[in-house]
């Protein structure tokens, strides 16, 4: 699959500082990069995405991120027409284009395709294939690393029973709706509860507790069970945690020693506050310090180079 590039589009890009963005085989400015009101992603929210990290070594976590685009395209019905190892190269591609070295984030969406006429049936996509987005961008995480607050929203975790939530689609109105409750009250995240009233994960992100050396975080019924909190689970037994997926109340996260949550986008941050109780100590917790630090250490040293 190849990527192209114009000197005028390059020229533009640099003359205006704008991102160079990929769109459906071509690298072209910000403001050039358009998708049709046809589009199923606008039509329908029909997509998948993924987001992913720079590092100064390169793009973390690059293949595990493809596998779970195409595994969740192939879930909802879309035919991705390049290989997985195409779509790689063409997101290391877009990294190198933007000439970012570090502190950038890459999304990359796959939609259905543009569609001949309104409608949500998928068959009438057309014959054109799916819509392919690469965007890459200087953002460095947004949270800081002393602490968040968090509220429980009233916004409850779609089931599985309704949607499914592993597949990791455009469909984020309910994310969105708890994420304007945080904002409204002066919060970061807001904590989503299951439909049984446990704790399911933020509306960005998965979400553990520590108490004494177990550390607890909610099972895989409710949440998208993501990259970074598969790696916590990985290396917990390195720093002597017993890991237990487990049905979490609000309760048990305002009595832990530390909270924190994890995600690509933010990394591992440490949660101070949740509904105006102090998490622990009130500041950022040593296991979550450690767990950082060792979490950079490994994006760093296993980093596809671009």
């Amino acid at each position: 699959m190849s990527h192209v590039i114009s000197n005028s589009s390059l020229r533009k890009a640099n003359r205006l500082s704008e991102p160079l963005v990929y769109l459906n085989g071509n690298i072209v400015p910000r403001n050039e990069a358009r998708v049709s009101v046809w589009d199923s992603a606008f039509q329908c929210g029909d997509a998948v995405y993924e987001g992913l990290r720079v590092y100064s070594a390169g793009v973390f976590q690059l293949h595990e991120h493809v596998d779970r685009l195409f595994r969740c395209a192939r879930a909802i019905g879309i035919a991705v027409q390049p290989s997985p190892e195409e779509i790689a190269s063409a997101i290391l591609g877009t990294v190198r284009a933007n000439g970012v070295s570090k502190d950038a984030h890459i999304r990359i969406t796959i939609t259905r395709g543009e569609k001949i006429k309104t409608g949500m049936d998928p068959r009438i996509a057309a014959e054109g294939g799916p819509t392919i987005v690469i965007i890459v961008e200087s953002k460095p995480p947004a949270f800081p690393k002393s602490g968040i607050k968090l509220i429980t929203s009233s916004i409850r975790r779609t089931p599985a029973e309704c949607l499914d939530p592993k597949l990791h689609t455009c469909n984020q109105l309910g994310q969105v709706l708890a994420k304007m409750e945080a904002n409204n009250a002066g919060a970061q995240e807001a904590v989503m509860l299951d439909v049984n009233g446990f704790v399911a994960e933020t509306n960005s992100a998965n979400i553990f507790i520590l108490t004494g050396k177990r550390l607890s975080t909610p099972k895989r019924d409710a949440i998208m069970p993501g990259l970074t909190r598969a790696l916590v689970l990985r290396l917990a037994p390195d720093f002597g945690w017993n890991v237990v997926e487990e049905n979490i109340s609000l309760a048990d996260l305002y009595t832990a020693d530390e909270v924190f949550i994890t995600g690509t986008v933010n990394e591992i941050v440490p949660v101070i506050d949740v509904d105006g109780r102090r998490i622990g100590s009130g500041k950022q917790g040593p296991g979550a310090t450690a767990l950082l630090a060792r979490y950079l250490e490994i994006a760093n040293r296993d980093a596809v180079r671009f």
